[in-house]
């Protein structure tokens, strides 16, 4: 977004112009050529490294990670259940899987909370504590899960990308 207004100055003609892209901001003030000038330079700078980081940026999109878990994960008055056999899952992605299940249910809005408690963990995997406990070591190692608190995990943005890439596929139905 462009936004420019000229001003008259009393010593002679004055542009300032405010230069608004994502979140940079930029303001020059000048003679028109000089600010004509820094604007065209900024713009073919900034631009550029914007994109460029644009394009490596990783975020979540809740509507699409939904659209590829149909079929894993369900949403009932309950909440957001699993429905497809989990056997096959190694331990680590057993946790992953419903470290994103709550993240899901939280961007749902079927859970106040994002997280989860390393207690319902073991429950929920049926594994030992100590097995829950060295795969969430391992999972925040390797910025997959984060410690919100004592005792509760949640899945960072990169373990919900892991999950759709990686875990999902061992779990939707061959069709």
């Amino acid at each position: 977004m462009l936004n420019g207004q000229q001003q008259l100055s009393h010593l002679g003609e004055s542009l300032e112009v405010t230069i608004k892209y994502g979140s940079i901001e930029k303001k020059i003030t000048g003679p028109p050529n000089l600010v004509a000038q820094e604007v065209l330079k900024f713009l073919t700078q900034a631009i550029p490294q914007l994109e460029l980081a644009s394009r490596l940026a990783l975020s979540v999109d809740i509507t699409q990670l939904a659209e590829v878990c149909q079929g894993v994960f369900a949403v009932t008055p309950e909440g957001v259940v699993v429905t497809v056999p989990i056997e096959s899952l190694a331990d680590r992605e057993l946790i992953l899987l419903h470290l994103a299940k709550a993240r899901v249910a939280q961007m749902l809005g079927k859970s106040e909370r994002d997280t989860v408690q390393t207690a319902d963990l073991i429950a929920a995997t049926k594994r030992t504590s100590g097995t829950v406990a060295g795969r969430l070591s391992e999972l925040c190692t390797e910025n997959l899960a984060e410690r919100r608190g004592k005792g509760e995990y949640k899945a960072t943005t990169l373990g919900l990308h892991i999950f759709r890439e990686q875990v999902l596929l061992k779990l939707k139905p061959k069709t």
